[in-house]
This record gives C-alpha cells, structure tokens and sequence, in this order.
C-alpha cells in the first residue's frame, strides 16, 4: 500500500476484537467485518490472501469481481461477497497503512451441500442368488458427507449374511451370498451437516429359478358356476406363466377360461377363472412358471359338483378331507401317474352318486 503515513506509535490505530471465522452456504452472501479505533487519517484496506489480491481500500472496490463491496460505519470495515462460491473460501486481511503495517486475519469456510455422482455411484444391480454383491455411494460436499445406507421399505438386511441391521454407513454396501429376500430399493443418503440431504435409490434384483406352490389343491366347483385356481410363484427375471388341464390341453384366454398374473416384487400370484362349470372341466390343472433360469410346475384339482346337491353339502369338511386326500397323493414320491377313487361313503359326502378322480 502507498500513502504510508507516520504517527506516534503510541497513538496508533488498533484492531477491536479478534479475527473472524466466518461459515456460509454456498450460494448465500457473507460479510467480514473488521473493527478499528482510532482509525485517524489512516486507510483501512482488504486482501485475499492466497493470492495476494486487494479488493478494496477505504470506501474504494478495487477488484473488478462485481460480488464484492464494501461499507463502514461507527468504526466497522465490512467486506461482503455475494453469492460465494466453494472458490472464495479462504483467509482475507484487513489491513490498516501505518508503519509498520497493521493486519488482521479473517476465515472464510464456504460450505457445500451434498451431492451424489451418479456415475460413479452403482445403479440398478443384477446378482444370482448366492453370489456377493457390492453398492457403491459417492458423493462430494463441504465438509466431507457420511454416507448411510437403509432399504426403502425400513425392513432389516443382512450384512456378511448373518449380521441382521437396519442401516449401514460407509460408501460401500456389501452384501454376501445373497438371498431373493434383499430383492429391492435400497437408499443411500448422504449428509454433512448442511441441507439439503440429498439419497439415490439403487434396485437390487436378485436372479433365481422359480419356484411355485398352490395354497389350495383341491376345490369344488358347482355347475354352471365360476371358480378361481390359483398359485403363488417366487421367481426373477419375472417368470412367463400357463396353465394345462389333465397334463395335455394348453388352456388359453377367452370364454371359458381367463388368465392374469399380478407381481410385486419376486413374488406372483397366477391365476386361472374358470367359468361356466361343466363335468368336462373337472380334473388336474397345472399352473407351469418358467424363465430363464428354469421351470416348475403346481397342480391343483378341480372337482365338479352338480348344482342339485352344492347347497346341501357341508364344504368345509369335505373340503379339507379333499384336500388331504390329493396332498397325501402329491407328496408321495412312490406314486408316478396316482389316481384317487373315493368310496361310496366319501361319494355321498359329496352328493354324487358315482365319482372318480384322476389325476394325470
């Protein structure tokens, strides 16, 4: 600085107050303000210091960056920057033109919010089931964000396949020998003490054959009437679905028949409606599930009932004794093509007075 004048150094200016430390989010203006008494004819003037830039003296801005001003009052000096950037964080000097000079230090911390890069951060993950499987989160802020993991629906996941937790915390997320019950969105949200929090949801689609069973396998169906077969599937990718009666007909969408399928998740419920009941409709219905990592198969049994007798019979213990009867066929391993004959007594529990059922 030019100008340097020489006083009594017993009467010299002299700073109020120490240096101060100054936080501001990115975006936002911020002031430093420095105090001097007894400032006298002496010039109070600002400094970058890592460059060595002046930015104003006395009332004067003398950068040509258009954020920067300058005001006084009662003995206060204030710089401000408009709309900082994570570029101004730094030291700035308030410097006073005596001899020798006077200066005061002032910290600048720009803070910035976190931010995930999405590149370099996992996207939707594809693993086998058994296999390991890594996530990744990356993200930048001022301070350094943590990182914190959690599925979407809150439910607990494993770690290391044993230890059972409700969050996790670090950039990576590995997951080993990996069950279809992590299938899912998972988030990770990065924080560091300035907001917004910002989470990036990443789909984990765990790859198995299908499974399928059916809750019923055995039901009654009136003549004339309408009844649903169904069976549960658990399979990914989502697995293509048909239905075959007595282990030859492909049956297909239209007046007797209606199909539909619902998902969530892995799991699917497949369903068959068959309408209008007629004894042609009575026998052995396998719901096949196939995609490409294999193929299974349910069976179910639909009985036929003439109407004359649906309303006199009593369903619910016949139902059930149906149902043991073609579960004790179906899980006997002895049996390659079983059938059921009924006896009379069971026949007449069911309004008939003859019935057989095979079952292909």
């Amino acid at each position: 600085m030019r100008n340097i004048i020489c006083v009594d150094e017993t009467n010299l200016p002299r700073f109020v107050g120490a240096g101060s430390n100054v936080t501001v989010a990115v975006g936002r203006d911020a002031a430093l303000t420095c105090r001097v008494d007894n400032l006298q004819s002496f010039k109070v003037a600002w400094l970058r210091v890592d460059t060595q830039t002046i930015l104003t003296i006395a009332a004067h801005v003398i950068t040509k960056n258009h954020r920067v001003s300058v005001s006084h009052g009662d003995g206060a000096w204030t710089l401000t920057l408009k709309e900082i950037g994570p570029s101004d964080g730094g030291r700035y000097m308030c410097q006073v033109n005596t001899e020798p000079m006077m200066s005061q230090t002032h910290q600048l911390q720009v803070v910035v919010p976190p931010d995930i890069d999405d590149d370099a951060s996992s996207s939707e993950v594809l693993v086998k089931e058994g296999d390991n499987a890594a996530l990744r989160c990356v993200a930048s802020g001022t301070p350094p964000p943590n990182i914190a993991w959690r599925r979407e629906d809150s439910r607990h996941f494993k770690i290391n396949n044993q230890t059972l937790v409700s969050k996790w915390t670090g950039q990576w997320l590995n997951l080993t020998g990996v069950e279809r019950v992590l299938s899912g969105a998972y988030l990770c949200i990065a924080t560091n003490g300035v907001p917004p929090s910002v989470s990036k949801r990443i789909l984990i689609n765990v790859i198995f054959a299908p499974s399928v069973w059916a809750g019923r396998v055995a039901i009654r169906a009136p003549s004339g009437g309408s009844v649903t077969l169904q069976c549960t599937a658990e399979a990914y990718p989502v697995p293509q679905v048909h239905w075959t009666l007595n282990g030859e007909q492909r049956l297909v969408n239209g007046t007797k028949h209606r199909l539909s399928m619902t998902t969530r998740g892995y799991r699917h419920t497949v369903s068959l409606m068959v309408m209008e009941m007629s004894r042609e409709d009575a026998g052995a219905y396998r719901c096949h599930v196939e995609n490409s990592q294999g193929r299974a198969q349910a069976e179910l049994f639909l009985h036929f009932v003439a109407s004359m007798f649906y309303d006199c019979v009593c369903l619910d213990d016949t139902e059930r004794h149906l149902e043991q009867l073609h579960r004790g066929v179906l899980e006997d391993p002895g049996l390659d093509n079983p059938y059921i004959v009924l006896s009379q007594h069971q026949m007449q529990n069911l309004g008939l007075k003859s019935f057989k059922s095979i079952i292909g």
